[in-house]
């Protein structure tokens, strides 16, 4: 693959980079970044981490985690390389924007299909689980020796973007990636209750005022559910608890698609929205309507006004794209 070369080469021929991903970051975006610095470090370059966003706290536990910065002021300068991952834009890093441009060299690396190859050099692999898969190939092309630090980035990496290996992005290569990182004495138990089962009280509270709100629509082909900001308060949680709630309503039975508003806590009347669509409906086509993007069966986006109309507008699309699948199925 030419594109995977193109990024050896720009890499072996740099010597300061930054590394960034895309806001609100989660397992892969997190991994991916740690992994890459873990390469990079290996092969005696300069770099710093930097992300619009704090590291959240259930992922606290990865190793040196904490050279995750989201100072902007430390990437002042100019880097040989800058290496946005996991972001299928370059307003999706936020602030970074400001200063990923200082890099003379930008390498995307992404696999979302909404990707709009915005780098000098992009390798955008929509067949992949995740960009710690492609990390992993870095890993190989180089003949750099995976540590153990290392093997558990790319795992979180894959685990958290495929579900925990439950989405249709799950495939064989996946698990043949897996199995050689559980050679490293990776324990998937411990890493499973640490992602998944390290919760607070609010954080509990907060899913369980959540679910109670949880409504569907179109005959039950749509279940949708809300995080307001005053609920943020009430249980003393922040809008990183959220992680994984559109799964909640992914999971009721009959539904085609799931959509979880989460409303900011920053600004008024702006509202993340996350999809997951069963398999036939494309959330993409819906988020990318609203300027945001993804894949096929998960996307996000982000919607302008009071809530009840921000409702109105994403649900009419969401029944309009599932109407519209019916209809090619007929």
């Amino acid at each position: 693959m030419k594109e995977i070369k193109k990024i050896v080469k720009a890499i072996k021929n740099s010597n300061s980079f930054i590394i960034t991903s895309h806001i609100n970051p989660e397992g892969d975006s997190l991994g991916s970044q740690l992994a890459m610095a873990s390469l990079l470090k290996a092969m005696d370059k300069r770099f710093i981490v930097v992300d619009n966003d704090k590291v959240p706290k259930h992922y606290a536990f990865l190793p040196d985690s904490k050279i995750i910065s989201n100072d902007i002021k430390k990437c002042k300068g100019r880097f040989d390389a800058g290496i946005v991952l996991d972001c299928p834009n370059l307003r999706r890093t936020g602030r970074v924007k400001e200063v990923i441009t200082n890099a003379d060299t930008i390498i995307n690396i992404d696999h979302h299909v909404s990707n709009e190859y915005f780098g000098d050099i992009n390798w955008v692999k929509k067949d992949a689980s995740c960009v710690g898969e492609m990390i992993y190939r870095l890993y190989k092309e180089f003949k750099v020796k995976i540590t153990k630090k290392a093997a558990l980035y790319i795992y979180i990496a894959i685990l958290t973007d495929t579900g925990s290996f439950n989405y249709t992005n799950t495939s064989g290569t996946t698990h043949e990636i897996i199995s050689e990182l559980l050679s490293y004495g990776i324990e998937p138990y411990d890493v499973s209750r640490k992602v998944y089962e390290n919760k607070t009280m609010g954080e509990l509270r907060l899913l369980g005022k959540v679910l109670s709100g949880l409504k569907v629509a179109l005959d039950g082909k749509v279940a949708y559910a809300v995080a307001r900001k005053s609920v943020f308060k009430e249980t003393k949680t922040g809008p990183q608890a959220c992680e994984n709630f559109v799964n909640f309503a992914r999971s009721i039975r009959g539904a085609d698609v799931a959509v979880f508003f989460r409303e900011s806590i920053d600004k008024k009347n702006k509202f993340h929205v996350s999809f997951r669509s069963s398999g036939k409906a494309d959330v993409n086509k819906i988020a990318s309507f609203f300027g945001g993007g993804g894949h096929k069966s998960a996307s996000g986006c982000i919607v302008y006004g009071g809530f009840s109309k921000v409702k109105s507008r994403v649900l009419d699309k969401v029944k309009s794209e599932i109407r519209r699948r019916n209809s090619l199925s007929k």
